[in-house]
């Protein structure tokens, strides 16, 4: 399916991916800091943003495909920096293993690998249910702002907080269903993160409480060229929450890559 995306046209090319249900705006601190240095695109996952909503279950491997399909869109088949955040962390460990040579680095920011407890699947479809039957996600998206956001961010910094309230608030509940039906049935990725073969960032918000720092130093420690990056005062949305410590840290991953050293600075 098409895809809204921003595309900053620089270059090395860095893709970022979204978490749920936000949309492509959380990438401003990125977009605005690194777009000079990098050509960053930035779609809106489908039933998100401006891309369109269709009906049924948003599997992690067709977004992943949407990905695939934008880029040939746009011309680019060579390999690309991934980077995705939470839902997009899924999106993004798809695409890395069934299309490995479309990625030279991999970024997996405030995600997991282990697949929905029968617990959380079950608490998704319930959500997925009532959304659908109230119109929007109001009363769903109420109940996330302490999970995604640090203290720290809620009390020092509630502009923030509310400006991704206004990006979740105009997520439709057909988007939003779709999207938490397929995290619902997504694979357990633990034992497949041996074979990403790319180097790969693992980046934590310090106060992270959906997917905490020991779970983000796990995931690094099964991936062979890993290594963790903990951002201090966030939480789920550490790109988001504190861009100027997750800026640094891209950007110090990108000047490590292979053939990208000479071509990003600081």
């Amino acid at each position: 399916m098409r895809l809204a995306c921003s595309d900053s046209r620089s270059s090395p090319i860095l893709v970022l991916l979204h978490g749920f249900p936000l949309s492509r705006a959380m990438w401003d601190g990125q977009i605005e800091a690194l777009g000079s240095v990098c050509r960053i695109i930035a779609p809106d996952l489908r039933g998100h943003g401006e891309s369109d909503a269709p009906d049924g279950v948003y599997a992690m491997d067709e977004m992943a495909d949407d990905v695939i399909e934008l880029l040939d869109a746009m011309g680019i088949t060579q390999p690309v920096v991934l980077g995705g955040l939470s839902m997009g962390g899924y999106v993004a460990l798809s695409l890395v293993l069934r299309y490995p040579e479309r990625v030279c680095g991999l970024m997996l920011m405030d995600t997991r690998a282990a697949a929905d407890t029968p617990e959380t699947a079950r608490g998704r479809e319930e959500t997925a249910r009532t959304v659908l039957h109230e119109g929007d996600g109001h009363s769903m998206i109420e109940t996330m702002i302490p999970r995604l956001f640090s203290k720290s961010t809620r009390e020092k910094l509630p502009h923030k907080v509310g400006a991704m309230l206004a990006v979740m608030e105009r997520t439709s509940s057909q988007g939003i269903a779709g999207a938490l039906r397929g995290m619902a049935v997504r694979p357990d990725r633990r034992d497949d993160l041996s074979k990403i073969t790319v180097p790969t960032l693992v980046l934590v918000g310090e106060d992270d409480a959906v997917s905490p720092v020991d779970e983000a130093r796990e995931i690094a420690g099964r991936i062979p060229q890993a290594r963790l990056v903990v951002i201090p005062g966030a939480g789920h949305l550490s790109p988001f929450e504190n861009p100027t410590a997750t800026n640094a840290a891209i950007l110090g991953f990108l000047a490590e890559l292979p053939g990208l050293a000479a071509t990003v600075t600081a």
